[in-house]
């Protein structure tokens, strides 16, 4: 997460809207959901101070745990994407465009994403935290394109399919780099195909991201780390 306080952008929470109990349906409640989750803590002029706590996944409202309200966020976002995109572009307003204008490439083996990383101007932000140290953040900046890459499985060794990522992908794809759940697991082999997502900012750090479906949607993203299921990449 990142690790200073968002000042800038604070108007792009506005979307952020107060839903009724009736109309939440039993999906964006999440009680069963086992991802990371997040707590944010919203000041206002009067000094008054509401906190805000809930899960990573995009479909999950979240709560002001005092009054049991519940927060949600648009479609696409939820309440974590607009709270990550929000301090994306705050980060961005430090830096002047740098793109490399190079082409985005998939790696040669998908268990390896960071081998396409690229470090750009961004890379250098001094902001992040993990699990309560002080860490980098994988990506801190919007992303602006990118690319996924599809391996029918067992065929990883082969030239994968490849499309464009709409900037509202990549940027999911970004955000979700911050919200894998730590893990792996043992099951059964499948015959679903192995993916990676290649995104990039306007300086030209570049991040990736695979999701291997055969192994119980296994992530490996670009620092190494790892976890199960990807929520943020409408596939």
């Amino acid at each position: 997460m990142p690790s200073d306080a968002l000042t800038t952008h604070a108007e792009d929470l506005t979307v952020l809207t107060e839903l009724a109990e009736r109309d939440l349906p039993a999906s964006a409640r999440c009680g069963r959901f086992f991802g990371r989750t997040y707590r944010v803590q919203i000041g206002y002029a009067d000094g008054g101070v509401t906190t805000v706590v809930g899960h990573t996944d995009q479909d999950c409202a979240a709560q002001v745990p005092t009054s049991g309200t519940w927060v949600g966020g648009p479609d696409a976002l939820g309440v974590y994407g607009t709270l990550m995109a929000a301090f994306g572009r705050q980060h961005a307003d430090q830096l002047e465009d740098a793109t490399s204008g190079l082409p985005l490439v998939c790696p040669e083996n998908p268990r390896r994403p960071d081998s396409v990383d690229v470090d750009g101007p961004s890379a250098s932000l001094d902001t992040g935290y993990l699990l309560g140290r002080r860490a980098p953040m994988v990506m801190p900046l919007p992303a602006v394109r990118g690319i996924l890459c599809t391996w029918p499985r067992g065929a990883e060794d082969d030239e994968p399919s490849v499309r464009d990522l709409t900037v509202e992908e990549a940027e999911r794809a970004r955000i979700g780099l911050h919200a894998i759940t730590g893990g792996m697991v043992d099951c059964a082999g499948s015959p679903d195909p192995t993916y990676t997502a290649v995104v990039e900012d306007r300086t030209g750090t570049r991040r990736a991201v695979t999701i291997i479906d055969s192994e119980c949607s296994t992530i490996i993203r670009s620092d190494r780390g790892y976890g199960l299921g990807f929520a943020w990449l409408d596939r």
